[in-house]
């Protein structure tokens, strides 16, 4: 049903298949009023939207409404032919305290009228609400949640997890949502958030929510219909949205960017080229009749959540959704102060980001200091086997910075550089992505520097003796010194080989793979393209990121590593599939390296531990044992 494609954080841009049709995720569903269309849903699917959402209670309540649907279904009633997905009546159980239908009545009545996406009838909690109510209202939540999931359903039904903003009752509830085998997991209770701009609270509500849901099944966040949040949300493992903002601030006479919202009245020029703005200045539509005016400012506002959708799912493609966040927290101090929500999370995400990625890493504040990227970096830092028993610090130069200072690290002297986005850099791994593919500033801020004074002063600690460059005197290690020449020694490819295979593939990877190793270097650039124990080619490094890529041979060489490491191990029966050069799907992993990444090399093996083929994992670990569509690793060499 669902299918990942993309990675950035624990961002997934993927497939939701839904009776033969597909979704495209993130996906925004623009909120349809079945009574009241500011916009005909005509007009909202020639914009380009595959969904959207309308509210079954409402249709319920209405005889002619209610009478149509259940005899056209809701598809025609609306006039729509994509995927339609029903709201229960939570909202209106917020607002007005009861509604007039009982949980199983209304989830059978969405599958009656024929919705291809429904939704439990939940208790939305309220931010703030003390503890013993959303206790209370969370277990109804649950009990409701149980019966509904026992339903024979004819269509993809939502569990919403509750909890106001209570963490542990947040968690709690997405474990117990998540064992009831619902087809689309929600987050629910978030509107007076967002309308408060407590993005920070909302941030903390969806962290300890999507933590407990696992990967298996797309994220709805109910009511996140501005785009200010959805590449925030989108980050952090969100996958579907809805709005009824675009018509709710066209009626206020209210503009939507991606940057904020302005009252109409208050711009001088539209700041957007859709063909509202286009043919119409702010002034002129001021002068307009209020029904013409809101329905003009709706197609805007909505165009404005389309766009900001489609940046955030190039952004996963290319692998830069981070800079789309930080960018966008700049608009406004509580988008910021969201942001840096997620400093005590990266233990979360970092599983789920991917190791290379189309992007550089951008280093666009300090909060980028606590991108996944960084503390991952910091950690494999430690799985580098040490050979040069006296530390030499260098400032920065142009990138790669071995060729710029004509030195390599040797069995005396191991060589680093010092990098305010990244701590250290030691030569042997500076082409691993990011290392080489990152821009950062030339003057550090304060909190670079910091960063940096820690790092060095804990990876100093390693040995006998610290060299430090004159320009770097201010980090108080070391012996001082102008001249970098008086660190040229003889290079070791091996040494260097076996240090990016240790950084990338964990401790002890690089004796397996390159003990022995000599390299083949390119001729234009000078830099090591293969690798070869005896005369076997064992692993290439690629040009653009500096992977280290095993051939057969060297998968041969990596299952000398304890078991599981590095490996994705199948199910006998994709076995033969596997040893053609096909793709490993992930309803066929059986067990797999805990430690792998998104776009780390890997070696596919069976469950007799034989090598079957090398390849790219496009998931991490959890979610090959989780998801059940998909390709988990891309072959690339296969075992013949």
């Amino acid at each position: 049903m669902f299918e990942i494609r993309y990675k950035d954080g624990a961002g997934r841009g993927g497939v939701l298949y839904v009776r033969g049709r597909r979704l495209q995720t993130p996906c925004l569903f623009p909120v349809i009023n079945p009574r009241h269309q500011v916009l005909s849903v005509r007009e909202i699917a020639e914009l380009g939207f595959e969904g959207v959402i309308t509210n079954s209670y409402i249709i319920y309540r209405d005889p002619e409404l209610r009478e149509r649907a259940l005899r056209q279904g809701v598809h025609k009633l609306l006039g729509f032919d994509g995927v339609v997905m029903t709201d229960s009546g939570s909202f209106q159980l917020y607002q007005y305290g009861s509604v007039e239908v009982s949980p199983g009545e209304i989830v059978g009545f969405q599958q009656e009228i024929g919705s291809d996406i429904g939704v439990i009838l939940d208790i939305p909690t309220p931010p703030d609400a003390d503890r013993e109510r959303a206790r209370r209202e969370l277990q109804e939540t649950l009990r409701r949640a149980r019966e509904a999931s026992q339903i024979e359903r004819r269509m993809l039904l939502t569990g919403t997890v509750q909890g106001s903003t209570h963490a542990a009752l947040r968690e709690h509830a997405a474990r117990e949502i998540a064992k009831l085998g619902f087809d689309v997991l929600a987050i629910g209770g978030v509107v007076p958030l967002m309308e408060e701009y407590r993005f920070a609270d909302l941030v903390r509500v969806i962290l300890h929510s999507r933590r407990m849901l696992g990967h298996a099944r797309p994220v709805h966040l109910f009511g996140a219909g501005h785009p200010v949040v959805f590449a925030l949300a989108a980050l952090l493992g969100c996958d579907l949205f809805d709005s009824a903002a675009y018509a709710l601030y066209a009626r206020d006479g209210r503009y939507i960017t991606a940057g904020g919202t302005f009252k109409l009245g208050q711009l001088r020029e539209l700041p957007c080229c859709c063909d509202v703005c286009v043919e119409h200045s702010a002034r002129e539509l001021l002068s307009l009749e209020k029904e013409q005016r809101e329905r003009l400012l709706a197609k805007h506002n909505l165009l404005a959540c389309l766009e900001e959708i489609k940046r955030v799912r190039q952004a996963l493609y290319e692998g830069s959704l981070w800079e789309l966040v930080e960018r966008r927290a700049r608009a406004h101090p509580a988008l910021l102060e969201a942001l840096r929500v997620l400093k005590g999370h990266t233990s979360w995400i970092e599983p789920q980001e991917p190791v290379t990625k189309r992007s550089a890493f951008f280093y666009l504040g300090p909060e980028s200091l606590s991108r996944p990227a960084v503390a991952r970096h910091l950690t494999r830092l430690s799985w580098i086997e040490l050979r040069g028993r006296e530390l030499v610090l260098l400032p920065e130069r142009e990138k790669p910075y071995s060729r710029s200072y004509r030195l390599e690290s040797s069995e005396l002297y191991h060589i680093c550089v010092v990098s305010p986005v990244f701590g250290v850099i030691p030569l042997e791994v500076e082409e691993s992505y990011p290392l080489t593919q990152h821009e950062g500033v030339a003057l550090p801020d304060g909190e670079q520097l910091a960063f940096v004074r820690r790092v060095v002063a804990e990876y100093a600690r390693n040995f006998l003796r610290v060299h430090c460059h004159a320009e770097l005197e201010f980090l108080g290690v070391g012996e001082v010194f102008d001249e970098p020449s008086l660190f040229r020694t003889a290079g070791s490819d091996e040494l260097k080989l076996r240090a990016l295979a240790d950084y990338q593939l964990g401790s002890g990877a690089g004796e397996a793979l390159f003990a022995g190793a000599r390299a083949e270097r390119s001729r234009r650039t000078n830099r090591i393209r293969r690798a070869f124990v005896g005369e076997e080619l064992v692993a290439t490094l690629r040009a653009s990121d500096g992977m280290v890529v095993p051939t057969i041979a060297g998968g041969l060489r990596l299952l000398r590593l304890p078991y599981p490491r590095c490996r994705v191990v199948v199910a006998q029966e994709a076995r033969e599939f596997v040893r053609q050069g096909k793709s490993v799907f992930a309803k066929f992993v059986t067990d797999c390296d805990p430690e792998i990444r998104a776009m780390q090399e890997v070696v596919v093996v069976d469950e007799e531990d034989e090598l079957l083929a090398t390849g790219t994992a496009l998931l991490s670990s959890q979610e090959m044992l989780e998801l059940e569509r998909g390709v988990a690793v891309k072959t690339r060499h296969r075992r013949r």
